[in-house]
């Protein structure tokens, strides 16, 4: 991100200001201080059943920051597969494969087919794909660090 640090003003002998993500910062010696986390928003892109691969949906994610801008920096998100677009249950089966890492990004299940930790890249970016050869009814969605969890759709093959 390009965002520059806002003027530092004098507090109690300490320049202090406001950094590129609304942190606190302190001029010297350079210091950042989180007030919540930057990554607040994820853009989620789901193709169509067979864009790439027969019975595979191609998953894109660009986690954003407050300003709507990709963040640039690697974060730590999960992507979590629920039974329906009300985030109520989870899946009961999450597909013949579920979710596989793509060119962008790691992957590590925590539940199989249910639940997923990941890291984008130092771009924000995640790219993966949802594997089923049945019919298993899906609905991914993304918990960013902050607890926000943003619906990306439904997954489900036919």
């Amino acid at each position: 991100m390009t965002t520059q640090p806002r003027p530092y003003k004098s507090i109690m002998g300490k320049r202090i200001g406001l950094g590129p993500y609304g942190q606190i910062a302190s001029q010297q010696p350079t210091a950042l201080i989180n007030l919540s986390q930057p990554a607040v928003d994820a853009a989620i892109t789901i193709s169509a059943e067979g864009a790439s691969v027969a019975d595979t949906r191609d998953i894109t994610i660009q986690l954003k920051d407050v300003h709507g801008q990709n963040i640039d920096y690697a974060e730590n998100f999960e992507i979590i597969m629920y039974s329906s677009s009300a985030m109520t249950d989870f899946v009961a089966a999450g597909g013949s494969t579920g979710v596989q890492q793509g060119a962008s990004g790691k992957l590590l299940a925590i539940v199989a087919k249910k639940i997923f930790a990941c890291i984008s890249t130092t771009a924000g970016l995640w790219v993966g794909s949802y594997l089923d050869t049945g019919t298993a009814v899906g609905y991914l969605a993304v918990r960013l660090p902050n607890g926000r969890v943003i619906g990306g759709g439904v997954v489900t093959t036919a």
